[in-house]
């Protein structure tokens, strides 16, 4: 069960980033990304006290790169819907 809600967290965390990176201010979409490495940083030390160091590093490297991906990926689709509302538009006034 422990993990069902884990995964849960997860992937609700994914979609409010997704929908944070597609928003009209850039700044929404960074929310999630920042309070990931405060939380990593408040954590650090307690994260590296696990024998095995080189994975959790992995895993916080990893995340972090996917959140990322995320919001960069997210401002892209805003511009092409943003450019392709912008090509009708001009395309109705001709």
């Amino acid at each position: 069960m422990n993990h069902i809600v884990g995964i849960l967290v997860v992937i609700i965390i994914l979609l409010t980033q997704d929908y944070l990176s597609t928003r009209k201010n850039p700044y929404l979409g960074g929310i999630i990304p920042l309070v990931y490495i405060g939380v990593i940083s408040f954590f650090f030390n307690r994260l590296m006290d696990s024998n095995d160091n080189s994975s959790t590093w992995v895993i916080l490297i990893v995340a972090l790169c996917g959140l990322l991906s995320s919001w960069i990926s997210g401002r892209e689709r805003f511009k092409k819907k943003r450019q392709k509302e912008l090509d009708r538009i001009e395309l109705q006034n001709l």
